[in-house]
């Protein structure tokens, strides 16, 4: 919608075209200048503003609510809500200036607040208000018109802002451009500081005599970067100079207006480039000039520092020729100047990076964010195919001291596609030059680290890139190389990479990094090195993954998954071997048995092999389990983990919770953009799950989700129920204005299975009274109970099941997040002790924290908020525990288990062990699934009714009492019993034994004492067992 203003600004060589905000000016007279002093009755013809501006897109053009242009309180620079504003110019105030001096000062400027859902990022407004705020300035024609230069103020204006936002000016052509061509260098604004700096730009020949409308924009298009407040960024004392020549005026054209080399050996000449030069009306001739450690030429042959044509033989467009001469390793600079009596000079920008032949090792130590744009240091580049984000330097590189620290160690080279959300990216980080035609073994090791998820790493090799351009112009062949876990999050040096097969004079390698809009990981490298090898490195033998899970597969049936096998330097066979005749292998999916044997010809360096594993169980009600032995003639042996079941899911209790990122809400920049396909979505997920009870998060249209209940519902062919609470954080009931908007717990539940007895909030008070766990439990999102008698295989049992939202944790306030969770979870606890003594309960949700350990920072010692749970043994188990310790993660962004399950001790009699699940498969077959249905992982569990443990077991197991917990260099175990037979096991949580004896008490105390010193950190199950009874607990070693 365009707004209409009247313009009263100041404005020089100006006729006005209209007096529209967004209305054409006509150029008269040079320099038009603007003060933008008036904005107050409204922005001066010729300019608008915009957001989600890009290289292919004016943007989006505000709405009223985000163009502010009455000085006040909402225009003070720190004030920090989004929007296009009138602030009060730099110019003569300091960073001091209070509210009401801003207010009345009369010299102003035209800025921006950028925040998370305005001017930043991916917006997910429609339209878009995302990255890409944009100054435009507009013009009816430059006809007549030559030689265009710009110089502004461009002006950071919050001092507490860190985030640096990064402009640059550009221009398109035509009444609707489809690109925008930057020009000049890039500036900053935030970064903490309050400036005011002079910008200015040429255009060179590229706005001469345009018949057709032109704009220029000054702009910021890709995201800020950094953490905390975003910039308030301002421009003022705009002028745009011009020429005016006449039909007989000499004038002098170039084309491209820069040049730029690439890498290229220090002593060495590169391959020649060229551009296009042109003379009109010349009554001279034309000198030429370059600088720095170029050379030109006009034929290719014969190279200098200086040139000149005659009027003569610029009548026609001349190709110059430009050479590359480094002296120096480094970025390189020059130019070429072109003069003639009368024209207005033109210039040429040269850029190259000189990089030493003899330098084989790269730890990035002189790495600064200020390097050119395409390289970054000891002669690396970067090229981005696709995406505003690139590879760039980092001050947190590898620390050798901290592999997994987070703070600042200079320097590294890191890329990430999470710019406000996921980005879809390809961006390459290429070598210099290698000759390795000399090396007996040449061997490439670095250190790499990655978190989040996303697509891995890829490295590749080359032996005809140019060194410039885009790589897509050459051959590159892809690397086998065991990269860290994605979401490992440590520093992880590779095995040597054996590059003898690839011996040339000219060699490139690269790193090759995606993401898309479903996942986005961060990649971090440092201390590359490449080495002449007496021989080649060990064999090496990996698989792409540590487990292959089946889930439920029908007696008798078969079902497949595909597992890649990876190698290099192979001096023999590779040979896999299932432990579990139920579980088949095949190297082309047709012939299975319990070995497969893979030659160094089917998997090698630049080959891996896909197995296929079959599972086939025989035995009804029955888990599965086995390892995959992967093995090689001196290479490290591994084992990947198989699973599955056969019981029959019509005669479990199948559970699964999943937090729906504010589904249905329509409040900015909460959750997805597009809330129907969000609501399909999810019903896609929901039915896949299949499952009996489904414990929901985050549910804020109650309406889109009586629907997708019902769409579940015709999905499956069973009737579902539902119920959502009528309480939220500050809502006391459903007739509570915040009730609307909140985010809600909710169940559904298949009824012809689940008969509910009572819906509950528990612990629940009103704001009123505010009770103990009003702000514990995010004030007011307290726990949701459903009691129920579930009915399976003709056995009934009552069931408590409790869903959750936990606290929320941040960086500020993480200490205090920790213990508002703590509190609600003891709380709960205490309630459920004393409520529900031995029933089978079940909590579920999003607890906010991890299981093993805390996400928490500031925690001393570091462990779950929930550790009151954890530390009670004797009745409750942590269900998905071991898929955190397993690495898994439940959230598309973070390498961690937050949400969680945990079962009082009769409902994990009859847990199906191993059935516990991070449902990333069904999240894998929804396109963008983390952008456009939730950033959480659905988590899936079963249980049997059936299986039950005897009340006689169950009361001889007990807990027994352990100090200090946590542990560091010692623990004791105290049991009422004194005989000399006791015997003591100690497992770690995803069962492996570390420690085991007989003996009293006390000999095994001594035992224990002596081994807990050299446990890794973590959490562990202890089991003491008595002539009388079996006496259990869990320590954290620190």
């Amino acid at each position: 919608m365009l707004k209409k203003f009247l313009f009263l600004g100041f404005a020089t060589g100006l006729t006005l075209a209209a007096t529209t905000a967004q209305a054409q000016a006509t150029l008269g007279t040079s320099p038009y200048t603007e003060n933008f002093d008036n904005l107050a009755t409204g922005l001066p013809t010729g300019f608008s503003v915009y957001t989600n501006a890009s290289a292919t897109s004016l943007g989006t053009a505000p709405t009223a609510a985000q163009l502010t242009l009455a000085p006040g309180t909402s225009t003070a620079w720190g004030n920090a809500t989004g929007a296009f504003k009138n602030f009060a110019s730099a110019t003569g105030l300091t960073s001091a200036a209070s509210t009401a001096d801003q207010t009345a000062a009369t010299n102003r400027a035209l800025g921006v607040r950028q925040t998370g859902a305005f001017g930043d990022g991916n917006s997910i407004l429609t339209p878009p208000t995302g990255a890409g705020p944009a100054f435009v300035f507009q013009v009816n024609n430059t006809t007549g018109k030559t030689d265009f230069a710009l110089t502004f103020k461009l002006q950071s204006l919050d001092a507490s802002s860190p985030r640096i936002a990064t402009w640059q000016v550009d221009y398109g052509t035509g009444a609707t451009p489809a690109t925008f061509t930057a020009v000049g260098t890039t500036s900053v604004t935030g970064n903490s500081a309050f400036t005011n700096n002079t910008v200015t730009v040429s255009f060179g020949t590229a706005l001469d005599n345009q018949s057709g409308p032109v704009y220029i924009r000054i702009v910021a298009p890709t995201s800020t970067t950094g953490s905390n407040n975003r910039p308030s960024s301002a421009i003022d004392d705009f002028s745009l100079s011009w020429n005016a020549p006449t039909p007989t005026t000499p004038s002098l054209t170039v084309t491209p207006g820069s040049v730029a080399f690439g890498n290229q050996n220090t002593g060495t000449t590169s391959v020649a480039q060229s551009y296009s030069l042109a003379g009109t009306n010349l009554t001279a001739a034309t000198a030429l000039a370059v600088t720095g450690p170029f050379t030109i030429s006009k034929d290719n042959t014969s190279f200098g520092t200086t040139l000149s044509y005659t009027a003569a033989e610029l009548a026609t467009a001349k190709s110059v020729y430009v050479r590359f001469t480094p002296a120096a390793a480094g970025s390189a600079t020059g130019s070429i100047s072109h003069t003639s009596t009368g024209a207005v000079a033109r210039t040429v920008d040269l850029t190259g990076i000189g990089t030493n032949p003899n330098q084989t090792v790269f730890p990035f130590a002189t790495c600064a964010s200020s390097t050119p744009a395409t390289s970054i240091a000891d002669g690396w580049s970067q090229y981005s195919v696709t995406g505003a984000q690139t590879w760039a330097c980092t001050t947190f590189g590898r620390d050798p001291n901290a592999p997994t620290g987070t703070t600042a160690a200079p320097y590294g080279v890191q890329m990430n596609g999470y710019a406000s959300g996921n980005v879809a990216n390809e961006d390459w980080f290429i070598s210099p030059s290698f000759n390795l035609s000399a090396y007996n073994v040449p061997l490439l090791q670095f250190w790499s680290r990655t978190a989040f998820n996303g697509p891995g790493l890829k490295l590749r090799v080359s032996t005809n890139y140019t060194g410039v351009g885009a790589p897509s112009t050459a051959t590159w062949t892809d690397l086998n190389v065991a990269f860290p876990a994605l979401g490992s999050d440590t520093w992880t040096q590779s095995a040597p990479v054996n590059l003898s097969g690839f011996k040339n004079a000219t060699v490139y390698v690269a790193f090759v990094y995606t993401s898309t809009t479903g996942g986005a990981a961060r990649w971090t490298l440092d201390d590359i090195a490449l080495t002449n090898g007496t021989a080649a490195p060990a064999p090496l033998v990996y698989a792409d993954a540590t487990s292959v899970p089946f889930g439920y597969q029908a007696v008798n049936t078969s079902g497949t998954r595909t597992l890649t096998i990876g190698a290099s330097d192979l001096t023999g066979n590779v040979t896999l071997t299932s432990s579990n005749a139920a579980f088949a292998l095949s190297k082309d999916g047709t012939t299975f048995a319990q070995a497969v044997t893979l030659t160094p010809t089917e998997v090698n360096l630049t080959t891996s092999k896909a197995v296929t594993v079959r599972f086939t169980p025989t035995t009804a009600s029955a888990p599965y389990a086995g390892t995959i032995a992967v093995a090689s003639a001196g290479a490290a042996s591994s084992s990947v983990a198989v699973s599955g079941d056969t019981y029959d899911p019509t005669k479990t209790l199948e559970v699964a919770n999943w937090n729906i990122e504010w589904f249905g809400s329509t409040a900015s920049g909460l959750g997805p953009n597009d809330k129907a396909l969000q609501q399909a979505n999810a019903t896609t997920i929901l039915t896949g799950l299949a499952a009996d009870v489904y414990g929901l998060a985050e549910i804020v249209d109650t309406v889109r989700f009586r629907n997708m209940v019902a769409q579940l519902s015709a999905n499956t062919g069973v009737q579902y129920g539902y119920k959502i609470c009528d309480f939220g954080s500050y809502a006391d009931d459903a007739n509570d204005p915040d009730y609307a908007g909140d985010q809600k717990l909710a169940f559904i539940y298949r009824k012809g299975v689940v008969q509910p007895l009572l819906f509950q909030g528990l612990l629940r008070c009103t704001q009123a009274t505010a009770c103990a766990a009003y702000t514990p439990w995010a004030s007011g999102r307290f726990p949701y109970l459903m009691a129920a008698n579930v009915t399976l295989d003709g056995v009934t049992k009552r069931v408590n099941f409790i869903v959750i939202h936990a606290k929320a944790n941040a960086t500020a306030t993480s200490p205090n997040d920790w213990q508002r969770r703590k509190d609600g979870a003891d709380l709960l606890k205490t309630y459920l002790d004393t409520t529900y003594p031995g029933g089978n309960t079940l909590i579920v949700g999003d607890f906010n924290d991890v299981l093993n350990g805390t996400i928490a920072t500031g925690v001393t010692p570091p462990v779950s908020s929930y550790i009151t749970f954890l530390n009670d043994v004797a009745n409750y188990t942590p269900l998905t525990l071991a898929l955190a310790n397993a690495g898994a993660q439940s959230t598309a962004s973070y390498a961690t288990v937050i949400d969680n399950v945990i079962a009082s001790k009769p409902m994990a009699n009859y847990y199906l062990s191993g059935s516990a699940a991070i449902r990333t498969d069904l999240a894998g077959a929804i396109t963008s699934y983390a952008s456009t249905t939730s950033d959480h992982y659905p988590v899936f569990t079963r249980y049997s009714l059936s299986n039950v443990v005897t009340a006689t077991a169950a009361s001889n197991r007990v807990a027994l009492g352990l100090y200090p917990n946590p542990a560091t260099n010692t623990v004791r175990f105290e049991v009422p019993e004194t005989g000399a037979n006791l015997s003591l096991q100690v497992h770690t949580i995803d069962g492996r034994l570390v420690l085991q004896g007989t003996g009293t008490a006390e000999q095994l105390n001594q035992q224990l004492g002596q081994r807990v010193g050299s446990l890794g950190t973590g959490l562990y199950l202890i089991q003491v067992v008595g002539a009388k009874q079996t006496y259990i607990s869990r320590f954290q070693k620190q």
